[in-house]
């Protein structure tokens, strides 16, 4: 005999699901700092293409591709008036929703990330 699940727990199910992929995806792995270089040498300056594809990868899932998509609570960051360091601290340790990122990212992919969220104003 089939036991039949209402839709509302379904959906809350599909919730909590897409939730946990949601900050499973933003909080990535420990691998990030050799995956997701900035620079396209180790000496070059950093690279604006290998920074969009960080910010693609770890940021794009809540906060869009174009920094206005407000998944999981995420802002809306082409409305964001944080000054640079203010976006590199709050990437840094995070805040609600938003994991912490101080132990997956380097200092040099945090600075070039804010740069770039600086760019989507």
């Amino acid at each position: 005999m089939a036991v039949q699940i209402g839709w509302r727990r379904t959906r809350l199910v599909l919730i909590a699901v897409a939730l946990l992929i949601g900050i499973a995806a933003c909080g990535g792995g420990q691998k990030t700092r050799e995956q997701y270089p900035v620079r396209a040498t180790p000496d070059g300056p950093v690279d604006a293409v290998l920074v969009k594809k960080l910010y693609d990868m770890k940021c794009a899932l809540c906060h869009g591709y174009d920094g206005a998509q407000q998944f999981a609570g995420a802002k809306d960051l082409t409305q964001s008036s944080m000054v640079k360091a203010e976006i590199i601290t709050r990437i840094g340790e995070g805040k609600g929703t938003m994991p912490p990122h101080k132990d997956v990212l380097s200092a040099e992919q945090i600075d070039a990330l804010a740069d770039f969220v600086l760019t989507l104003r």
